[in-house]
């Protein structure tokens, strides 16, 4: 018995220390809350980025809320920054957004189920909004 507790310590302590390597979910917004990520977006053709909450994301673009509700077609991404997640979650200048990356950014967003259809209508009324606003 005693050799058997001996061998399988090391294995418990390899469990133990896994458990403890990588980012918790107390360390990621929108883990934390229902508000969405932070992200910086650049519209092709514009100087300035955008700066709001990140809060859908969709195979037709993405959603972000600042004063309004705007949304931005994947074609319109001339990059994205995900405040505090790191680059494989950024679009970089001419990155070709697929649909694996879509869903790897959904869950950072206030709506991982999208936003479309009586949701949609149900937030934009709670937001004093009459229409999310797409960016040409």
């Amino acid at each position: 018995m005693m050799r058997f507790i001996t061998r399988s310590l090391p294995l418990c302590m390899l469990f133990a220390a896994a458990c403890n390597w990588g980012s918790r979910l107390e360390e990621v917004a929108p883990a934390t809350g229902p508000q969405g990520a932070r992200v910086a977006l650049r519209v092709c053709g514009e100087e300035n980025d955008r700066t709001g909450e990140l809060f859908a994301i969709d195979s037709a673009g993405v959603i972000i809320r600042d004063a309004a509700l705007i949304r931005v077609s994947w074609a319109n991404v001339a990059a994205m920054d995900v405040k505090n997640m790191g680059s494989a979650y950024d679009v970089s200048f001419g990155e070709v957004v697929t649909a694996e990356k879509r869903a790897k950014l959904a869950p950072l967003s206030r709506f991982p189920q999208g936003l479309s259809g009586p949701l949609l209508r149900s937030v934009l009324s709670t937001l004093g909004l009459s229409a999310v606003k797409e960016v040409p």
